[in-house]
């Protein structure tokens, strides 16, 4: 969301002190437990910017964001006063360019940017004139582009999801598909050499319940030598040794009533079919990290007879995106120790990238819907 003007922010050490309130009708979807978080924001960032941007990444002292506006398909650094330091379209066959879109794009070493398309790597220095390209050894699986979370990279060590071999027409539309090849990596930048790979957990809904799935690629938080792994349509999260890839532990999320475990789609089935599967059920939208917490976000699902009243013949109708509006809200659960201690539905769509926790909007202020001529971003704490 956009702000209208900076006399709608309130001055930090205010807002800090503010905790999270929730109507009645909240309180009755919370789990149980006697925990109850605040969610306190501890910086800002404005920019004046006609247009939206996503933040892709930061630097690890923070002094810089790398982002990227969709409508002009540029990439925008900003610096920590909100500064824009540079926008530059780097698509299309230019000496400088990337193609036609990417997977993700990172902050390297000091003084480089790397942006990873669908099976090479461009390496750009700080003005974004291209230093290097090359292929990758490896093809990203996943149907998430323009900085999806696919890929987690840090100290030149890429944690993502891929194809070890380019697999066959007949291989993709086999129901086991997922039990085929080793999808998780680990690869080394540097010395072009993947440490590890590993197969997609047994225990995971997606091996369970075999078929086809819009996305597989886990969402994921690195501490150290530890990985952590949160898949779309399975409700636990997986604990790995990193780099080795050694599965050390699974939390289950046990999420409330409002979740529905989705019916993945045959490779059979209608073109539109998986679309309103996964209106009719749930899946996990992001997991993040804040001051010793894990944090998830999952989709609330529609009531099947509404799903099956629809026409099938076409989606993203009004009564189609009716549902959407009203039933695929976010449901947020925190986890403490392998445990989780909170649940509950967030009018806020929380974001995480560079390690941190951030949203375009003040959670402590009614959601104002307005056009404005800047771009603000709200960083967040749990306590």
């Amino acid at each position: 969301m956009l702000f209208k003007n900076l006399c709608h922010l309130l001055p930090i050490g205010l807002i800090t002190a503010l905790q999270l309130s929730c109507s009645e009708s909240s309180q009755e979807n919370r789990s149980k437990h006697d925990f109850e978080p605040r969610f306190v924001i501890t910086d800002s960032l404005v920019i004046d910017y006609l247009g939206r941007l996503s933040i892709l990444d930061s630097r690890s002292d923070r002094s810089e964001y790398l982002m990227f506006d969709f409508q002009r398909k540029e990439m925008v650094r900003v610096d920590r006063t909100g500064q824009i330091l540079l926008a530059k379209d780097l698509t299309g066959d230019t000496r400088d360019g990337y193609g036609s879109y990417f997977i993700s794009a990172h902050y390297h070493e000091p003084g480089e940017v790397l942006i990873l398309t669908n099976n090479e790597l461009f390496r750009y220095d700080l003005n974004l004139q291209l230093i290097q390209s090359r292929e990758l050894p490896f093809t990203f699986f996943t149907n998430k582009v323009y900085g999806g979370h696919v890929n987690d990279l840090s100290e030149g060590i890429l944690f993502t999801n891929s194809f070890p071999e380019h697999p066959s027409g007949e291989m993709l539309d086999r129901e086991d598909f997922l039990t085929q090849f080793p999808f998780l990596t680990v690869y080394d930048l540097g010395q072009d050499t993947t440490l590890s790979r590993q197969y997609i957990p047994a225990s995971s809904q997606m091996l369970k319940n075999p078929g086809q799935y819009r996305e597989v690629a886990p969402y994921s938080i690195r501490n150290d030598r530890t990985l952590y792994l949160l898949f779309s349509y399975s409700p636990e999260i997986y604990q790995y040794s990193f780099p080795e890839l050694e599965l050390q532990d699974t939390i289950p999320l046990h999420p409330g009533d409002a979740y529905v475990q989705i019916d993945p789609a045959s490779p059979k089935a209608e073109p539109f079919d998986r679309f309103f599967k996964e209106l009719a059920a749930s899946n996990f939208v992001n997991l993040y990290q804040s001051n010793g917490y894990l944090m998830t976000a999952y989709q609330g699902a529609a009531p099947q007879e509404k799903v099956d009243a629809l026409p099938r013949n076409v989606v993203g109708g009004e009564a189609f995106s009716a549902l959407q509006k009203e039933y695929k809200i976010p449901y947020y659960q925190l986890i403490k120790e392998g445990r989780k201690v909170w649940e509950a539905p967030l009018d806020i769509d929380f974001r995480y990238k560079g390690g941190r926790l951030f949203a375009n909007r003040n959670l402590h202020l009614p959601r104002v819907e307005t056009e404005s001529d800047q771009v603000v971003f709200y960083f967040y704490e749990i306590q």
